[in-house]
């Protein structure tokens, strides 16, 4: 009687003790239980979650792809001032960026113009990715890591009764050793069952996420920690805010927010955010172990209590008991085996597909999650690009008021020159006219020596000695004024040029300055209204660019929600009628089982008395069998309900995001149209600065012909001033002729006063030899008075030699 058992195993000699088996097989079981609700957990994670992963995971320096198309290295990594959360800055390869590593006016790091971008961590890959996976495609590990453990345990259900109806039955140990036999089939089949409630299991857990309570330790932004102090509306900002009190001054406020408190903390302690960037600390990590413990102690139970976790495995245990119960009639037992073998695998496949479809209604989920989050980025990459234009043009505006108030600096300069020049004017003209008259009074000094020569010529040398003395002082006065005249023509001279020559420089220094000034601000105009021109051109493209964009993509999200409906009601309906077929066929099989076991024992009669305890046994288990299917059926109709709910509350969550992206494209477009206004207004302001610029322009070129006008009168002026020069210089020479003259007239007067000096010598001999004479003739008339006539004769000599 050592036959094989029909479940294809030995005799149950060999095998281990149903208590031992019990505690052995939960460990299979729960392993990949823990590996698929982690997958789950893996690609349902919040987005903040998310963020930290890959920030800690990233390093500053590492070449990565932006969306997986885009290659560059990690140049930043951590909180940003434009928007919450953490973020990563990109030096890409190629000039396709938005900046040059800062944003509104603070720089994060430094590249070249238009090579920086700022990203989410989560869009960053170390390698290049096919377009659907850089779309965002990338909550696939989930499908894989259920599907091979589904794949896996329906080919070794299907491989086990290999030989059904060969097999013989042995009648002496019927119910004792069953149980023994089929666990391992129940425990191989038990995973495919398992992976659907771990499914349901993963929903509610990130349904569990998200309902925080007053006290819970969460995470705000993947990085910061704290206690959530305040949850619900604010007055500051539409929609639910969650207060959490950091453990770290990291926060912004006190818990208090434009004069109204919601919670109380230390200042910088508090920290406002919305409840979906908020993550609750701890919870994914409990549920697991609950559901471990759960599996054990289900497992550990009884086998019959492990049993109702799989229709399939229930299904295939109670075939193979009445398969080992019946053994006057193999063929039709076995042929109904195969049938419901085949209907297990049919039940199996529609498992399988039905986990399929959820998980590809989850990874829809996580699409649409990450489109929204998307549009959240651009719209707020809008705002800073939106702040840097309106900076952009202000600084502009500033820059015209500055070339105006030059404009104007230079105008006013330019009429001072021109004053000046007018003062140049009349300075030459009292200098003309003190030239003349200085040329008149040497014209009268010339007279003067000329006529002193006449005198000098025309006194004769027994001339008085009075005549020659007021002679010489009138020469020396005469030489002396000269000498003064010549020294101040000489200082007046020196004194005109050197001014003249510092006018005429800073008038050239001056004028170049002018024309330079002039040329600039002209460039300037230029670069300002091509600058001006190029932002508006950008304004207007980033503005349709931007439209468009936001156009596609709320006509994407409806399209995609129409799809997730349609999707949703089609794979209800079908999961309905499958579960009511699935019914209906194991109703018929119950009746085929009741008809089949009648017919049985109305043939074997004799074998009724040997099994008839056995046939008893059977029919309990037979009803115990069904009462688990309808509970499994309940089962499975409970957790379709909770999938139902869970996705009802999903498409609500994505109906309301939905709603907000549609609020925040309105006030988009609202401030597009605010930003058309900006730009009429500056196309106005441009129009009114374009005239002031054409009248400046004029002004400027009639500044140009004063400016020659100027020129050329200052060069008359110096053609006028060489000519005086050279007047000067021939006044000079006539001077130094005059005063070579002087000189010649000092050597006469010397001679002359030589001559003078001999003539008193020779007068003075006269005087003595007269007065001597006269004793001589006092002597003789008193020795003689009769000499009259010697002395007349003597006296007429005398007056002849006078």
């Amino acid at each position: 009687m050592s036959m094989l058992k029909p479940s294809g195993l030995k005799a149950p000699t060999k095998i281990l003790k149903p208590g031992s088996t019990a505690l052995k097989t939960p460990t299979a079981v729960v392993a990949p239980v823990e590996k698929t609700i982690s997958s789950e957990k893996a690609s349902s994670t919040p987005s903040s979650e998310t963020q930290e992963e890959f920030v800690d995971d990233f390093r500053v320096g590492e070449r990565v792809w932006v969306n997986g198309n885009k290659p560059g290295f990690i140049q930043f990594l951590g909180e940003t001032q434009f928007a919450p959360g953490q973020w990563a800055g990109i030096v890409l390869d190629e000039p396709i960026g938005k900046n040059d590593g800062s944003v509104a006016g603070v720089r994060y790091f430094q590249c070249e113009p238009l090579k920086g971008i700022f990203t989410r961590p989560s869009k960053l890959t170390r390698k290049v990715q096919a377009e659907d996976e850089a779309n965002g495609l990338q909550t696939t590990p989930a499908s894989r890591a259920t599907s091979p453990l589904c794949t896996s345990t329906a080919s070794m259900v299907s491989s086990s009764p290999s030989t059904p109806s060969n097999i013989p039955q042995k009648p002496s140990q019927p119910a004792a050793k069953e149980p023994s036999a089929t666990p391992p089939i129940s425990n191989l089949t038990k995973t495919a069952s398992e992976s659907i409630s771990n499914l349901s299991e993963a929903g509610s857990i990130k349904k569990g996420e998200r309902e925080l309570k007053i006290g819970d330790r969460v995470l705000v932004g993947g990085t910061k920690a704290g206690v959530v102090r305040f949850l619900g509306e604010t007055d500051f900002a539409k929609g639910e805010w969650c207060g959490v009190e950091l453990d770290e001054p990291l926060g912004k406020n006190d818990g208090a927010v434009a004069g109204t408190r919601y919670f109380q903390c230390q200042p910088k302690y508090g920290l406002f955010a919305p409840v979906h960037k908020v993550t609750k600390i701890g919870f994914p990590s409990t549920t697991p172990a609950k559901a471990k413990a759960n599996a054990v102690r289900r497992v550990m139970a009884t086998t019959s209590a492990s049993l109702k976790r799989s229709p399939s495995a229930s299904s295939l245990s109670s075939m193979s008991s009445v398969a080992s119960s019946v053994s006057s009639r193999p063929s039709r037992t076995g042929l109904h085996v195969l049938e419901l073998e085949a209907k297990m695998d049919q039940l199996r496949t529609m498992v399988e597909a039905a986990d399929r479809e959820k998980v590809e209604l989850l990874n829809q989920l996580e699409e649409e999650k990450r489109k929204v989050e998307d549009l959240q980025f651009r719209v707020e990459e809008e705002s800073i690009t939106k702040g840097d234009l309106e900076t952009q043009t202000k600084l502009e505006h500033a820059r015209i008021k500055e070339l105006e108030q030059s404009l104007l600096f230079e105008k006013t300069k330019a009429d001072k020159l021109q004053r000046e020049l007018e003062d140049t004017r009349v300075a030459t003209v009292s200098e003309k006219s003190r030239i003349m008259e200085l040329e008149k009074d040497l014209a009268l000094r010339v007279q003067e020596v000329a006529e002193l020569r006449r005198r000098l010529e025309s006194n004769k040398p027994a001339g008085d000695v009075d005549m020659s003395l007021s002679l010489l002082q009138e020469i020396s006065s005469l030489q002396e004024k000269l000498e003064v005249t010549r020294t101040d023509h000489q200082r007046e001279i020196t004194s005109l040029k050197e001014h003249f020559g510092a006018r005429e420089e800073t008038h050239q220094k001056e004028i170049k300055a002018l024309y330079t000034a002039t040329e600039k601000l002209s460039k300037e105009n230029e670069s300002l209204k091509s600058k001006l021109e190029h932002a508006n051109k950008e304004n207007s493209d980033v503005i349709a660019l931007w439209k468009s964009k936001l156009e596609t993509a709320i006509a994407s999200h409806q399209q995609a929600m129409e799809e997730l409906k349609v999707s949703f009601s089609k794979g209800l309906g079908t999961e309905t009628a499958e579960f009511a077929e699935l019914k209906t066929q194991i109703e018929k099989m119950r009746l085929d089982y009741q008809h089949e076991i009648e017919n049985l024992q109305n043939q074997q009669d004799s074998e009724r008395a040997a099994h008839a305890k056995e046939m008893e046994a059977l029919r309990a288990k037979l009803m115990k069998v069904i009462k688990e299917k309808e509970n499994s059926l309940e089962a499975i109709r409970s957790k379709l309900d909770k999938a139902e709910d869970q996705h009802l509350v999903e498409m609500e969550d994505t109906l309301n995001k939905l709603q907000e992206a549609e609020i925040k494209a309105s006030s988009i477009t609202r401030e597009l149209q605010g930003r058309e206004l900006k730009l009429t207004n500056l196309q106005e302001n441009l129009s009114e600065v374009s005239q002031v610029k054409e009248t400046l322009e004029k002004e400027l070129q009639i500044l140009k012909e004063k400016f020659a006008e100027a020129s050329e009168e200052a060069v008359s002026v110096q053609r006028s001033m060489q000519e005086t020069v050279n007047k000067l210089h021939q006044k000079e020479e006539q001077f130094n002729m005059l005063s070579s003259d002087l000189e010649k007239l000092r050597e006469n007067l010397a001679d002359m006063e030589a001559k003078f000096r001999e003539k008193d010598e020779r007068e003075e001999q006269l005087i003595k030899a007269k007065e001597k004479l006269e004793n001589d003739i006092a002597e003789i008339m008193k020795m003689s008075g009769d000499n009259s006539s010697q002395l007349t004769k003597m006296n007429d000599e005398l007056r002849l030699k006078e």
